[in-house]
């Protein structure tokens, strides 16, 4: 079963890599950059900020962290699944974008945008109603990693399952602690 699964995964991969252009090529090495995204995070900082004060920017940050550090720091190193771009079996892989480390599950991209687009939909949705667009922001992040030859698509999907988990989590801590604010 396990080797049909990653048969599976592999034909994903290849199906999803191959099909490339020098403009798709650029778009997802931009998007696939942290520093590319340096001005929303500020904004978005600033916004949270505003709107819920430190405490709402140290949850969010936490957020992210423990996200970050779920995948990377323990769920990869405990199963330790070469990346796509590591692997000797797979044919020729077309890279665009950077990433550290030789394991890629689940994919720190994916759990980091979706752990928070979890939480930024959860606080703000009642008042902003295009909140959710930021689920669409990370499936484009985390599509440009299967794309970019970094993660096989099982690797995404764990991971914005991981993110979408942390940031829920991380919601119902936020609701319960002294810090909540009605007003949004």
């Amino acid at each position: 079963m396990k080797t049909f699964f990653n048969e599976l995964d592999q034909a994903l991969l290849l199906m999803l890599n191959k099909c490339h252009h020098p403009i798709i090529d650029y778009f997802f090495r931009l998007v696939t950059s942290v520093s590319f995204w340096v001005p929303l995070y500020v904004f978005l900082l600033a916004f949270i900020k505003k709107k819920l004060g430190w405490p709402g920017v140290c949850f969010f940050i936490a957020t992210i962290t423990i996200s970050d550090q779920s995948s990377a720091s323990l769920f990869k190193p405990f199963f330790e699944r070469y990346r796509p771009c590591y692997q000797v079996n797979i044919p020729l892989i077309h890279l665009v974008g950077e990433h550290e480390g030789i394991y890629g599950f689940p994919s720190s991209h994916a759990s980091n945008t979706f752990s928070f687009a979890m939480l930024f939909w959860k606080v703000f949705r009642l008042k902003h109603k295009h909140t959710r667009l930021f689920f669409v922001w990370a499936a484009i992040v985390s599509y440009g990693r299967i794309y970019g030859g970094m993660h096989y698509p099982l690797d995404v999907i764990c991971g914005a399952m991981l993110g979408i988990c942390v940031g829920a989590l991380n919601y119902r801590l936020y609701r319960s602690s002294k810090w909540w604010r009605y007003d949004i």
